[in-house]
């Protein structure tokens, strides 16, 4: 259940590393191995959750630890190295996490905080409202959906709230998740149990509500800026890639896996989109690559019943992501 709990006061701590060193279970090659290549890195904590991931300003890739219990930010190296810091609120269960314009890293939890991580772990707690998830602006700013407040909240890289927007989604009661920056300059969200994709212009507030059912059934997860100039999301509950033009414009595709259920999705290096598979009981257990005219290619994860969760790119050619199940963090080779 999502906390209400209001921090009046940012508080600054530095995290103490609660497990660091290198937890491979395949060594990092010296040359990159064939496309398609997965190694799986095991998280120091039992049960840590791995939830949301990203790339660090400092090359490596930092992600969040959600489980009850655990309330922890790791990164990991490019070589597999380790290192966890502990959250200052206790059950915070830390969501999206994001590379901030300021050269730090910036996560959103359901204690009602901003968190900003600086690269050597010293962790900033900032209020925010039932925030459900990160994106920084092309005005250089944090946004933040409100999960049950029906808003939309910038934020300055100082942690002020600088604005406010409603949400205007029809009907208007849905709770927002997932936010993007688009490649039109406007920011891009979902909502969560609601068939809606609503853009956000930046800096005005205005909005504008795209509907897509029936082809697309309840929830939309991942939204990501692809190469193309499109919005492209994971229809979950559809088991569709959907791509989404800046005048709203929908186009579907059908994963080759049935009940996939797609989660997270990112823009490659390579100038492709790629997605988490984990299907039905975790069951499908795959990353999927779609290119920006719909082929789509799938690349099993070597652990059963990996949980993939969400993705991000990472350096040199590598895309990396999230094994909420198996405790893990995956790396697959472009």
């Amino acid at each position: 259940m999502r906390s209400l709990a209001f921090v009046a006061l940012a508080l600054t701590l530095t995290a103490c590393s609660a497990g660091s060193g290198v937890n491979v279970l395949n060594p990092p090659p010296s040359t990159p191995p064939p496309t398609g290549t997965i190694f799986e890195y095991a998280l120091p904590t039992a049960n840590a959750g791995p939830y949301a991931i990203t790339e660090g300003p400092d090359g490596n890739i930092w992600f969040t630890e959600s489980n009850t219990g655990t309330n922890k930010v790791g990164k990991i190296t490019p070589l597999g190295a380790i290192t966890e810091y502990q959250l200052p609120t206790a059950n915070a269960f830390p969501g999206n996490i994001v590379s901030g314009p300021d050269g730090n890293v910036w996560y959103v939890d359901e204690a009602s905080h901003l968190g900003k991580v600086t690269t050597a772990g010293t962790i900033t707690l900032y209020p925010a409202t039932d925030p459900s998830a990160i994106a920084v602006g092309p005005d250089g700013n944090f946004w933040v959906t409100e999960f049950n407040g029906m808003k939309v909240d910038v934020y300055s890289t100082a942690g002020a709230l600088l604005h406010s927007y409603a949400s205007n989604t029809n009907p208007a009661n849905l709770q927002l998740e997932q936010i993007t920056a688009g490649p039109d300059g406007n920011m891009w969200f979902d909502t969560f149990s609601g068939d809606n994709v609503v853009r956000m212009i930046t800096g005005t507030g205005a909005t504008t509500t795209y509907l897509y059912a029936p082809t697309i059934q309840n929830t939309m997860r991942g939204m990501a800026k692809g190469p193309d100039g499109n919005v492209w999301a994971c229809a979950e509950t559809s088991d569709l890639i959907a791509r989404i033009t800046p005048t709203g414009v929908l186009t579907t595709f059908t994963i080759p896996s049935a009940n996939a259920e797609p989660y997270g999705i990112t823009a490659g290096s390579d100038g492709n989109l790629y997605f988490t598979e984990p299907g039905v009981n975790q069951t499908t257990n795959k990353i999927g690559r779609i290119t920006p005219s719909g082929t789509i290619t799938e690349f099993a994860i070597p652990t059963a019943l990996a949980g993939p969760t969400f993705i991000a790119a990472g350096p040199a050619g590598t895309v990396w992501f999230t094994e909420a199940r198996s405790n893990k963090i995956g790396e697959l080779f472009l």
